[in-house]
């Protein structure tokens, strides 16, 4: 009994520790769990998308949608900018990146697919939990976190409107493979690169 008693207490000091542990780091304007774990949550969504996407991509070719192949192929591009750049935050702010093991994407039709990434009830609430994610950053003074999260919102919304006006014009959207651009700084993807939109000359051009 007595050495039960004895583990119970060296349990108990440690949760204790681990607590005061945590105060101490917010208290010093150390890592915020919540904002770490958006991050993570961030890095290993778009890890996925990238992979999904790729697959996208593959199935759009084989149908010869090759436009929508292009697509596709360019915001996977994206979706690598961003997970290097939430990978870096999170190491940044003290954590270490979760190893992502998904399963391999279910692949539907072109015309699937395009829906499936265009649904505008999931690009509003990615933009709302984002919004609000990037506010929690700057309050804590992590400026880079929220920099990288402000990111992945304007992406997110500039990928569903590219991807809807796909969905629209799929029966125009056959033949070779078209060119997008991507602002290598923001990640956004961008019809032409009059719209590239990007804060410098860093941009890439994907087919």
């Amino acid at each position: 009994m007595t050495n039960l008693r004895t583990w119970m207490w060296i349990a108990l000091l440690a949760v204790i520790a681990g607590c005061m542990q945590s105060a101490i780091l917010a208290a010093d304007g150390g890592p915020n769990l919540a904002t770490i774990d958006r991050l993570q949550a961030a890095y290993r969504a778009e890890t996925i998308a990238q992979d999904r996407y790729l697959a996208f991509a593959a199935k759009a070719d084989d149908e010869g949608y090759k436009p929508v192949g292009s697509l596709f192929r360019a915001v996977a591009r994206a979706e690598q900018i961003l997970y290097t750049y939430h990978f870096d935050a999170i190491k940044e702010l003290g954590g270490v990146p979760a190893e992502v093991n998904a399963e391999p994407p279910t692949v539907g039709s072109t015309k699937e697919n395009l829906e499936k990434s265009s649904n505008r009830a999931a690009a509003d609430q990615f933009d709302a939990d984002y919004t609000t994610y990037v506010k929690s950053a700057r309050a804590e003074g992590n400026r880079n976190a929220a920099k990288v999260l402000e990111y992945a919102r304007i992406v997110e919304a500039q990928n569903v409107r590219l991807f809807a006006v796909a969905a629209k014009s799929l029966d125009q959207m056959r033949g070779g493979p078209r060119g997008y651009y991507i602002c290598g700084v923001s990640g956004v993807v961008s019809a032409t690169l009059d719209a590239a939109n990007c804060s410098g000359p860093d941009w890439e051009k994907v087919k």
